[in-house]
This record gives structure tokens, C-alpha cells and sequence, in this order.
């Protein structure tokens, strides 16, 4: 699941030409309204509720490599639908965790973490053999509106029908409940989820992959300075060749 940002950083300096100052993006960044939203095992409320997660840790780490104070409590959970509202109105926000779509690329400046996830169309492990003969068409499939796995289902002109929840755990609980045939989604975010509901694991199986490596990204605006984007990006990879992203991720996530 990890990867290095060469690419990325290549061809960020590739042009040396910027109308700011590293001072300035600091100062940028340390002005800058995070929000977030309720996404485990990358982002999300603990009990205390307190945002922990792999991506608030990473921020908070660039931000100390950076010298740039940040008070974790000015991140803000939102709802995924009022996070991209935020994003798209506002220059002075930033947002985490979002998955590679190709309109979101051209909507804001994404900066991707050294991780990839996988998104599938997911059902109940007991119910496998009956949907793998049923053609798509007469599925129906519930998705958190907006989210990543019914932009891929939309993208691919999947001919399921949806059903549009506000939450993954309710999306999960009309899964549990046979309420849905399956439903579209990260699946190391579903497993985490299963886990807080007390569900085992294997109680829900992939029935068809979406797709197999998508991008997780720090957000930006579409007009965040070049500048900004450059030294972030400079110290996210920085912190990935050092060695200090993987134990992050490894905390979280367990395979």
C-alpha cells in the first residue's frame, strides 16, 4: 500500500518559478481551515471525541517538520456533501481524506498520500453466489452520496440502482438488515466500520472490484498558490522517505 511521490515532486519542480516565499506558505498553511469527515480508519472521532486517524497524524506531522503550530480542534468533521460545498467555495480550506476522481482532479489541487485503497462493490458473504448470477441491472446498491464509490459506480456507467445514505454506518446497517443487495465503498474504511459495529469481518465479501489502487489526498483549493502546494508536497515526501509514514499507516490499518 505505499508508494513514493516521485512522480508528483518531479514534476512540481520541474518549474522553479514561484511569485511566493517559503515564509509566505507557511504563513498560508498556518491560517488554513482543515475540515475532515467521519472516515476510519483515516479520519475519525474517537470515543473521547477526539479526531485521530493515519491522515490527522500525517497532517500534524507535516506541520511540525514545518515549525507551523496547529491546534488539532481547529480541524472540523463535517458531513461529506457540506465538505466539498466548504472546498468549493472557499480558498482558505483544506480537506483530507479524498480519493482520486478524474473531476475532482480538475476541481482541486490534490496532493496524494504515499497509500492506495481499494473501493468494490461489497454484499453479504452469505448471499455471494446468489448476486454473482444476477446481472447488475437488477441489484440494488446503496452509497454515501457523493462519496467516492458512487462516483465510481456513475463513471462507469454501472446500471444498479442506488440508494443515497448520509453515513457508512448507515449504509452498512441497510447491508446488515437486507435492506440493499450491496454497497459501494472503501474497503478498508467498511472493515474498520464492521469492526465498530461488532461484526466480523467475514460477513461481508467483495463481489466486484471498482477499482484497485485509488489515490487517498490532502485537498486544496483550485487556487492555493503553487508555492504552498510545492512545500507540502516537498515535506509529505520527505517524511515518506524517512521512513516515518509507514508506522502511521501500519498503526491503523492491519491487513
Amino acid at each position: 500500500m505505499i508508494k513514493f511521490l516521485t512522480g508528483l515532486i518531479l514534476l512540481l519542480f520541474a518549474s522553479s518559478t514561484f511569485a511566493c516565499t517559503e515564509s509566505k506558505s507557511k504563513l498560508f498553511l498556518s491560517k488554513l481551515h482543515w475540515v475532515t469527515e467521519d472516515y476510519p480508519p483515516y479520519n475519525y472521532l474517537d470515543e473521547s471525541g477526539r479526531l485521530v486517524g493515519a491522515v490527522p497524524e500525517i497532517l500534524a506531522m507535516i506541520y511540525n517538520e514545518l515549525s507551523i503550530k496547529k491546534r488539532g480542534n481547529n480541524i472540523i468533521v463535517l458531513p461529506w456533501a457540506r465538505l466539498i460545498m466548504y472546498m468549493e467555495r472557499y480558498s482558505d480550506y483544506g480537506a483530507f481524506s479524498m480519493v482520486t476522481t478524474p473531476e475532482r482532479a480538475n476541481k482541486f489541487q490534490l496532493v496524494p498520500l504515499p497509500i492506495t485503497t481499494k473501493i468494490s462493490v461489497l454484499a453479504l458473504t452469505s448471499n455471494i453466489d446468489t448476486l454473482k448470477n444476477k446481472t447488475f441491472d437488477e441489484l440494488t446498491i446503496a452509497v454515501v452520496r457523493g462519496d467516492i464509490g458512487q462516483k465510481l459506480l456513475n463513471i462507469q456507467n454501472n446500471p444498479a440502482k442506488q440508494v443515497e445514505t448520509i453515513s457508512a454506518i448507515s449504509m452498512l446497517e441497510m447491508l446488515l438488515r437486507k435492506r440493499v443487495d450491496a454497497i459501494a465503498y472503501s474497503e478498508d474504511v467498511t472493515y474498520y466500520q464492521l469492526k465498530k459495529l461488532g461484526v466480523e469481518k467475514s460477513t461481508i465479501t467483495s463481489l466486484h472490484l471498482l477499482k484497485d489502487d485509488s489515490d487517498v489526498n490532502f485537498v486544496f483549493h483550485k487556487d492555493t498558490s503553487n508555492c504552498v502546494i510545492e512545500l507540502f508536497t516537498k515535506e509529505l515526501a520527505t517524511l515518506n522517505k524517512n521512513g516515518k509514514l509507514q508506522p502511521v499507516w501500519k498503526k491503523y490499518i492491519q491487513d
